[in-house]
């Protein structure tokens, strides 16, 4: 079942580690490689068929799932947010809800409760916003920020992202705190060109700064995401008790290498090169790439058994082992893979 929401004010918008690798000094190789297995099914989501459409964010119990969309009409395009809610005892029935936006979003993250969060291109910057309970809310930035991402949400509705200063030419790692609704805080990271890629449940945040990556304990300890011997390390996800990215030894534009840290004992281990990158974790430690889930043991391909598939992109794992994300031909698809 489709809804279609039409409020007004959506119609007002405008637009310390050791790491276990390969090449370093003092630390283990990768072990053996993994077997691949394809055992996924894909499941194309429900979406009508004027519309085009991607899944970018699933909540850890796999029964949200939002993405942008569009329709075409005429020469003009309707930008489009698209909102999956599956019912206990009947996950291959999602109801799709769509949003008309007045110019595209940017979807980011979605929690167990359905609460979207996104940016949306206003007035020449990147603003953040949030979706919930049938309501486009604006979420307010330091007045020394411009453009603004918001990257991960978690069940409390505690929001986490980053805010570009340009005078600087720095970033700001930024905090929406759900129990100070309105309220945006600066979080107290390493450094001051920092971004929060991650909030868990429990409050611990996770983020970067071009360097290292970092982990924010509730209690206001922090400690560094690096390799021995890397210039950078970039963290893309975290989950549980896992984070992934990847680091290098030379510089950006040479060649790196993906790897997942154990947050609880700070060790690392170099990923199958299969996955190309690491676009997501779950709390199992299972580790998605862009068309590849990686198990540890063995490698899970993501196929597109769809006519006239051209393009097949993973985007994020639930805790279950459900991915989203789409497939790409005659048009473009939200799709989800079960059993992965």
């Amino acid at each position: 079942m489709t809804r279609i929401s039409r409020n007004g004010f959506l119609a007002g918008l405008t637009a310390g580690i050791l790491v276990a690798t390969l090449g370093l000094p003092g630390v283990a190789t990768a072990g053996p490689q993994a077997r691949t297995v394809s055992a996924c099914t894909l499941r194309p989501l429900p979406l009508p068929a004027d519309l085009n459409g991607q899944a970018r964010a699933v909540d850890p119990t796999g029964r949200f799932i939002a993405g942008p969309g569009y329709r075409i009409d005429g020469e003009d395009r309707q930008p489009l947010l698209l909102l999956w809610a599956t019912r206990p005892g009947a996950w291959n029935q999602p109801r799709l809800t769509v949003v008309e936006f007045q110019t595209e979003p940017q979807v980011y993250g979605i929690n167990r409760y359905g609460v979207a969060i996104g940016t949306a291109y206003v007035g020449d910057v990147y603003r953040p916003w949030r979706y919930v309970q049938g309501r486009l809310e604006w979420l307010p930035v330091p007045s020394v920020v411009a453009n603004v991402s918001v990257h991960s949400i978690n069940a409390g509705g505690d929001i986490v992202g980053t805010g570009a200063v340009e005078e600087t030419e720095t970033a700001l790692p930024l905090l929406w705190p759900a129990g100070r609704p309105g309220t945006v805080e600066v979080i107290d990271a390493p450094s001051s060109s920092s971004g929060a890629v991650e909030i868990f449940d429990d409050g611990t945040i996770v983020g970067g700064t071009g360097v290292f990556g970092w982990v924010r304990h509730p209690d206001g300890r922090t400690d560094r995401l690096t390799v021995p011997g890397a210039r950078w390390a970039r963290v893309q996800a975290a989950r549980g008790n896992w984070a992934v990215g990847r680091f290098g030894i030379g510089s950006e534009d040479e060649d790196s290498t993906l790897v997942r840290w154990d947050l609880r004992t700070g060790l690392a281990n170099a990923l199958h090169p299969a996955l190309v990158s690491t676009q997501d974790v779950n709390s199992q430690g299972t580790v998605l790439g862009d068309r590849v889930v990686d198990h540890g043991d063995r490698l899970v391909s993501l196929p597109g058994a769809i006519p006239g598939v051209q393009t097949i992109i993973g985007w994020q794992i639930a805790d279950d082992g459900l991915v989203v994300g789409y497939v790409n031909g005659s048009r473009l698809l939200p799709v989800r893979w079960t059993d992965c």
